[in-house]
């Protein structure tokens, strides 16, 4: 069996002798994931509507109060409808907060967005920050790798094996032979 092999099956005995510590393990790399996995999903939307996305204006028929929200609690909703006038997508939620509710001046809002393409449910600034959120993704998902390589890996394996000092040329000659043997006719004498 390979040394591949061989350390796959340590760890997988390691992970099954863990026992119910498991569940302790899966809760903790999942909740990791889900911290990467969501700004990830918005900066890459972020990403194709900045970059190969479609450009048009966005009309806000409502806009709702965020109870969970902090900072900018409001989110609006409206209708799409692209630059050369070929797509209209209706209720598409604006991903850019407000510090108060823009439908109370009475005329419509009109704001300049980018859509993914016509099944989009969201509509992105012109000038989004996508990066933010692809690092802090990306961040996460390190983070989440590094928890789930110190849940499967087995404490021994992780420990750095201590170093071990040079070995005099005498062990080396014994061992193969030559040395040896005219040590004991000089002994002799």
């Amino acid at each position: 069996m390979s040394r591949v092999g061989r350390a796959l099956l340590r760890r997988v005995d390691h992970v099954w002798d863990q026992g119910w510590f498991n569940l302790v393990g899966v809760a903790v790399v999942g909740f990791f994931l889900f911290l990467a996995l969501t700004p990830l999903s918005a900066g890459v939307d972020s990403l194709r509507a900045q970059k190969w996305g479609v450009g048009g204006t966005l009309t806000v028929d409502r806009c709702a109060l965020d109870e969970w929200g902090k900072g900018n609690p409001w989110w609006c909703h409206g209708t799409f409808v692209s630059s050369d006038g070929r797509l209209r997508l209706s209720g598409v939620r604006y991903e850019s907060h407000f510090d108060e509710d823009p439908g109370v001046a009475g005329s419509p809002l009109a704001l300049d967005a980018r859509v993914v393409g016509p099944g989009s449910s969201k509509a992105w600034p012109p000038d989004d920050e996508w990066q933010q959120s692809l690092i802090v993704g990306t961040f996460c998902l390190v983070l989440a790798g590094m928890v789930f390589g110190w849940w499967v890996s087995p404490r021994d394996a992780a420990a750095p094996s201590p170093a071990k000092g040079r070995r005099g040329r005498t062990r080396t000659a014994q061992r193969w032979g030559g040395g040896g043997a005219r040590r004991r006719r000089r002994g002799r004498r």
